[in-house]
């Protein structure tokens, strides 16, 4: 198949914009998600005849999962064109704002997904968020998704909006640590500096009492909440939370050895408002209550930690 593509009509194409892909090709929408409570999130089933189709840029992500046998195909994302031979399951990325070609060999028979790029900045805290184009390959996981879609199109089930937004930010977890733009990628998958891990941790110990979340330490290193995990996790081993809760765990149990303060105002600074959950999240923790670690019930060896040591491991 060739890739002459009317460079008129692409030129037109790349000029436009809509709202909704299927004003492209309405007579080639089979059953759509629309009318249901889904927000930012559109599935639709594609059946139509083979030949050329120019599909103007859209305010959305479009992930396309092949349905029926294999067939050859020519596309163009914005400036890069590319031949493919396109097999059943194998899902093609399409970012938000991005005009299409396509020439397919054999009949249309696809799974659209349009999702609203919010859903994406809401997973990496509101920071900027791009995907890159993919012209085709397998993705399980995108091919399952599509497929819960569509059982849920055809069965009138799970219609509640809490249903959609499920999927939805399981696919923009799904496309930024596999389709996301290669400066970000790496970034991501970084892990953070000594620095920035003595400086995580010199801020939670300097007040154990606050209920840190990921948004408050990420931004304290400049980072999204969704890569500041990741780069956590690749320094450390643990997750941020696991982290706070070690160093609330550490500081509580000097306590308990060094003074003699009730063990309700140790849980208190130790950040727990309760004396049950400290005393459950300690044991959980160290594998004695509070009270018997005072009685010098936690041998030696339980006694140090038994995670990473984080700031052992930044030096390295």
């Amino acid at each position: 198949m060739g890739d002459d593509i009317d460079a008129d009509r692409w030129s037109a194409t790349a000029a436009a914009e809509i709202g909704d892909p299927c004003e492209a090709l309405p007579e080639q929408v089979r059953s759509h998600s629309r009318g249901r409570p889904w927000r930012g999130l559109a599935v639709w089933h594609q059946v139509g005849p083979p030949g050329d189709l120019y599909i103007p840029r859209i305010n959305a992500h479009t992930i396309l999962v092949r349905r029926a046998g294999p067939t050859e195909l020519v596309q163009r994302h914005g400036g890069t064109v590319q031949h493919r031979h396109w097999l059943p399951g194998e899902a093609i990325i399409v970012p938000s704002g991005v005009p299409t070609f396509w020439r397919s060999e054999s009949p249309r028979d696809n799974i659209h997904i349009d999702l609203d790029p919010a859903w994406l900045q809401r997973v990496v805290g509101g920071g900027h968020a791009q995907l890159r184009s993919c012209f085709g390959q397998p993705d399980p996981v995108l091919s399952a998704l599509a497929a819960a879609l569509m059982a849920s199109l055809h069965t009138n089930a799970s219609l509640q909006p809490s249903f959609a937004d499920g999927i939805s930010l399981s696919l923009a977890a799904h496309l930024l640590e596999h389709y996301a733009q290669a400066d970000r990628r790496e970034r991501s998958s970084a892990a953070l500096s000594r620095r920035e891990l003595d400086q995580i941790t010199a801020m939670v110990l300097g007040d154990l009492q606050q209920r840190w979340s990921v948004r408050q330490m990420a931004d304290a290193v400049g980072l999204s909440s969704f890569h500041f995990c990741r780069s956590f996790k690749a320094a450390s081993g643990q997750s941020p939370h696991a982290y706070v809760t070690r160093l609330r765990m550490e500081e509580a149990l000097r306590l308990l050895r060094s003074t003699s303060r009730p063990i309700f105002d140790i849980a208190m600074d130790a950040g727990y408002a309760t004396a049950t959950h400290f005393s459950q999240t300690f044991r959980r923790h160290w594998g004695v209550t509070p009270r018997e670690a005072r009685l010098g019930h936690l041998s030696a060896a339980s006694s140090r930690p038994q995670e990473p040591d984080i700031r052992a491991r930044a030096r390295q």
